[in-house]
């Protein structure tokens, strides 16, 4: 590894590679993250690093400031010390007598937001020359695990806050200090400065402005001129903003949205798999040597957005198996197009339209006639037919809260469990329309609109939740889409004293409904505990004759006739270690009387990883979520634990045989009509 000065401060950034010769010149791949390289990274850093390494790379993999190895201090998201430390970083890469000034940025969540925000920052003559960037974002308040739909998000934003709170408490690795003296110094320092998690900086932080806004490249897509390839996940929580990128970067930047949970596209246990090293070597040699890889796969010739499009699903058979395999769920399809989408069409469904016109009539210029109308019996409220239904049923409805609306939305960012799962409990609590059985299979590709009209009795942080779900035929209802807003995040499209209109855009979706299959739309008032609810109470009431859904669409033959094909993954090189006690993870949703609790656990397994420091490793995390029936007491209680061991230690002073941390955090996140109450403790 190499240990360097910033020019910017006085501290030293820790970053590893491999040894190269003196004579010659080499690109330079750099991942630039906060976590413990030692601990949380080595086994996947070794799956791909070396690899890069072999084909004519140097791999740079840097810790930063006040992380892991690295001196100094770290106290939140993507700070302007960050960037700057990573512009020095840039650099010191041009100074060194092998490199040959051309540098790739690399990563996944982390290390895919600064990967985009660099080429954001950077000017035209920086080393800088392309990034390839995982599960990231355009913008950081829209589409991030902060907030969505101005709504805090509720079991993401906690869990992320404190898992990353633990992980900041951890030691640098003892390993490149001499004395333990100096060890616990450096440590005792990190933890007098830091020991605060990031969540009340988030909770102050309720509206869209310059603390989101820095870091967002969506703030000027022209200033990022390099090329990006942006990879998205159809189980991940970054999708739409993969599919905005698709439309709004440069021409010469490409996309893929696979199938895949957060995690790499040839590990993800959501398939199918597809070979990304190849393709990652394939971009980096073009843009960093100036030589394409593979002439009959140039990279510069791929469409511009390659997307999977999903057949109707159930959870488990979207899961790979052992050996990588997967049934027959889905195909890749190219879009060259996908940015000016004029080739795109839209349709409608109507909600309890009668054979009068509808109140509004909000549609683009390429709406299909055809409509797919739906209407409510008195007997059932899940009923939608074909046809133009009969007239009826024009009042409002009235949407209560209830506190299993959300049940099964599934964690916000999924790595690898946490899926959605039934949403039956949620459909039979809110107000709720479903189709008969399709004749023919129906394609939604893109961004929804739901049209709603709305009226309340106050319009003070007032929340709405819209889900879309695929009804198989023996029941199961699995979850396509959803969005859920704070109006008051939204302009009205129309207002006056008695309602309001509004549309609201639903997340990206790439979804085919099967024959013999239902839709179903269901409108609530919360999705907790997936997102925090608003503890202001409301009588709200929708009025559905004139609702629209507007969505995007395909026809079969051009995904048919445009399908594309990925190799499958190699065989990745893996280092030696092994889980001595198992891993697990439960959900569980209990009632207490009135009150709903939803229970979340994770154990990580203990690990041994000798390859670093003959290191064991393990976490565990507990998470609960409860309210009552009405939604207005949430309360939140999350415990983290961190543990490592160090086999053995030698310092100068001292030589430990066995040298255990364990890091706990607790924290409790509760609120009223006026403010939220955070309290957290580390021990």
């Amino acid at each position: 590894f190499a240990c360097f000065n910033t020019n910017t401060t006085d501290v030293e950034i820790v970053g590893g590679g491999e040894r190269v010769g003196e004579e010659e010149k080499f690109p330079v791949i750099l991942e630039y993250l906060p976590y413990y390289k030692d601990i949380l990274t080595a086994s996947r850093d070794y799956n791909r690093h070396p690899w890069f390494t072999s084909h004519g790379f140097v791999v740079m993999r840097v810790e930063m400031r006040g992380t892991g190895g690295s001196e100094g201090f770290y106290y939140g998201e993507y700070l302007a010390t960050e960037m700057q430390d990573c512009s020095e970083v840039l650099r010191f890469i041009t100074q060194q007598s092998w490199s040959n000034c051309k540098v790739g940025m690399y990563g996944k969540s982390w290390g895919g937001f600064n990967g985009l925000q660099m080429a954001y920052l950077e000017p035209e003559e920086s080393p800088l020359k392309t990034a390839i960037s995982l599960y990231s974002t355009d913008n950081r308040y829209t589409d991030d695990i902060h907030y969505e739909g101005g709504c805090p998000i509720g079991s993401g934003l906690l869990s992320w806050s404190s898992w990353m709170f633990a992980m900041n408490a951890l030691p640098p690795p003892p390993r490149i200090f001499k004395t333990k003296k100096e060890w616990f110094q450096v440590w005792l320092s990190r933890l007098e400065k830091t020991s605060k998690s990031y969540m009340s900086s988030w909770t102050n932080q309720q509206l869209p402005g310059p603390f989101w806004q820095h870091g967002s490249i969506d703030e000027d897509y022209d200033k990022v001129t390099i090329p990006i390839l942006a990879i998205g996940g159809l189980e991940d929580g970054y999708t739409t903003a993969a599919e905005r990128m698709a439309r709004k970067l440069n021409s010469s930047s490409k996309v893929i949205i696979g199938p895949w949970v957060h995690n790499w596209p040839d590990v993800s246990v959501t398939g199918p798999r597809i070979e990304y090293l190849e393709l990652c070597l394939n971009w980096f040699t073009y843009h960093l040597k100036g030589v394409h890889l593979v002439e009959d796969n140039r990279c510069t010739s791929w469409p511009r957005l390659q997307l999977f499009v999903r057949n109707s699903f159930k959870p488990d058979e979207i899961l790979c198996t052992e050996n990588g395999d997967i049934g027959d769920i889905g195909r890749f399809v190219a879009f060259p197009d996908w940015v000016e989408r004029g080739r795109i069409v839209e349709e409608s469904i109507q909600l309890l339209t009668d054979d009068t016109s509808p109140n509004i009539n909000i549609v683009s210029d390429n709406e299909m006639v055809n409509v797919l109308h739906l209407s409510r019996s008195v007997e059932n409220l899940n009923t939608l037919t074909r046809e133009a239904p009969e007239a009826g049923c024009v009042e409002p409805v009235q949407l209560l809260n209830h506190p299993l609306q959300g049940a099964n939305s599934g964690h916000w960012l999924r790595i690898d469990w946490g899926f959605s799962g039934d949403q039956t409990p949620s459909i039979s609590n809110s107000v709720s329309f479903s189709s008969e059985p399709l004749d023919t299979p129906l394609v939604m590709i893109g961004v929804s609109n739901f049209i709603v009209i709305l009226s309340a009795s106050s319009w003070r942080r007032v929340y709405l939740s819209v889900k879309i779900s695929d009804i198989h035929p023996d029941g199961f209802a699995g979850l396509v889409t959803r969005c859920q807003y704070d109006l008051n995040y939204l302009e009205p499209l129309k207002s006056d004293p008695k309602s309001r209109t509004y549309s609201l855009p639903l997340r990206f979706v790439s979804h085919c409904f099967m024959p013999g299959h239902k839709i179903c739309i269901s409108i609530s008032p919360n999705n907790f505990p997936l997102m925090w609810p608003s503890l202001v109470p409301c009588d709200l009431h929708l009025h559905p004759n004139s609702c629209k859904l507007i969505y995007q669409t395909e026809s079969l033959d051009y995904l048919i006739k445009n399908t594309v094909t990925f190799p499958p993954p190699r065989p990745l090189l893996t280092l030696p270690y092994r889980t001595t006690t198992p891993n697990s993870n439960s959900y569980l949703v209990t009632h207490i009387g009135e009150r709903v609790k939803f229970v979340l656990q994770e154990d990580s397994g203990l690990e041994y990883l000798p390859h670093t420091m003959n290191l064991k490793h393990y976490e565990l995390s507990h998470e609960s979520y409860e309210c009552d029936s009405d939604v207005t007491t949430a309360l939140a209680k999350i415990h983290q634990e961190h543990c490592v061991i160090f086999d053995k230690l030698e310092f100068s002073d001292t030589c430990e045989k066995e040298v255990g941390v364990r890091i706990r955090t607790h924290q409790v996140w509760s609120g009223d009509a006026d403010s939220y109450s955070l309290e957290e403790k580390l021990v």
